[in-house]
């Protein structure tokens, strides 16, 4: 009995039929990774929004009605201050003191409060802080990159609403008063995440009167 082998026609089917199978394999492969890819930088903005939230949270609740001096020059009565183009940002800033900067036995040559500000530099989510609560002027601050690509940045101020407004509470676009808002309202704006809001009440108990 002789055997019979594969013809030219069907060899060429063949690899044909195999070509196709590899080609939609790489394709399949592509695929996966690609959004694995995007799954892992979605997770990773995800993340340092969390962290950048989270950081803004422990400063904001750790503030201290701490009066702050410029050049040795009288301190002021306004412990917490934000406004449009505050601290050289390109959309709105904030700037307070906040204590628990840890310092154990004052081995380093500072004290446990902190100047802190957040701002919006270059379309970077940015913190800035201090070496020293009274800070110099010149003295440069260090700054913290917290989340990139972001176009906006609002930080809406809780006040109590005046005797003759209807509402009990109101939303400011600035905050220049020696007592504190009730809340702070931030707002991040960016092509990935859309917009983000959150609120954040103050202790009470501590502010300037």
């Amino acid at each position: 009995m002789t055997s019979r082998g594969f013809t030219l026609i069907e060899m060429l089917l063949a690899v044909i039929i195999f070509a196709f199978v590899g080609v939609a394999s790489v394709a399949m492969l592509d695929t996966v990774a690609k959004s694995d890819e995007a799954s892992r930088q979605s997770i990773d903005r995800m993340e340092k929004l969390q962290r950048a939230l989270m950081l803004f949270e422990r400063d904001i609740w750790q503030i201290t009605p701490r009066q702050v001096r410029i050049n040795g020059e009288a301190p002021g009565k306004v412990t917490l201050a934000g406004a449009a183009n505050f601290i050289e940002s390109d959309d709105d800033g904030i700037s307070f003191s906040h204590a628990g900067w840890t310092n154990p036995g004052m081995v380093l040559p500072r004290s446990e409060v902190q100047l802190v500000g957040y701002r919006l530099r270059e379309n970077k989510f940015e913190r800035v802080f201090y070496l020293y609560p009274d800070a110099v002027t010149g003295t440069e601050p260090t700054v913290q990159t917290l989340l990139e690509d972001v176009d906006e940045l609002k930080f809406r101020y809780m006040a109590e609403a005046s005797e003759e407004q209807q509402a009990e509470l109101q939303w400011l676009e600035s905050w220049d008063n020696a007592k504190w808002p009730r809340a702070v309202k931030v707002t991040l704006t960016s092509p990935e995440l859309g917009s983000i809001e959150r609120i954040f009440m103050l202790p009470q108990n501590g502010a300037a009167e």
